[in-house]
């Protein structure tokens, strides 16, 4: 895809260079690098402008393994316990249950939005059901600025 892209900025047409269909064999994961760890005089609330210092790509054959690559290279470490916070439209509920399963049985605490909340009881998952900004309080907000980070 590089060399493409390489011959498309060069003034070749993509037709012309005749990809060829086919899955990609890996996963890739980019990851902004923020300047908090390095610079702590910098403010870290983020605002509609780029504070990044940089970027770093993770690739694998796996989602996860890409995911967690990039984490180590941008210098975050994975959590290995806390809540996770499950929030999904209707058409995607079917497709978490297996990672709020994998969540939960590796100790984290399933936080849920009525309505995801609902679905993972009712597929004999436990989580503890947060509010949405709009419904009230406490909500996903409150949680989050109560969250205690590794």
């Amino acid at each position: 895809m590089a060399r493409l892209a390489t011959q498309i900025m060069m003034g070749a047409m993509l037709a012309d260079l005749r990809p060829r269909n086919g899955g990609i064999p890996h996963f890739g994961v980019k990851e902004a690098v923020f300047p908090f760890n390095m610079f702590p005089e910098v403010d870290p609330v983020l605002g509609p402008e780029m504070r990044s210092t940089g970027e770093v790509l993770g690739m694998a054959d796996s989602f996860g393994l890409a995911f967690a690559k990039a984490q180590e290279a941008a210098g975050g470490a994975l959590p290995t316990s806390g809540n996770v916070l499950i929030t999904v439209s209707e058409e995607d509920k079917p497709g978490i249950l297996e990672t709020a399963r994998q969540l939960r049985d590796l100790g984290f605490g399933l936080l849920a939005t009525k309505g995801t909340h609902q679905f993972l009881v009712d597929h004999g998952i436990g989580a503890e059901p947060i509010k949405k900004m709009s419904e009230g309080r406490p909500n996903i907000v409150d949680a989050s600025s109560m969250a205690k980070y590794p």
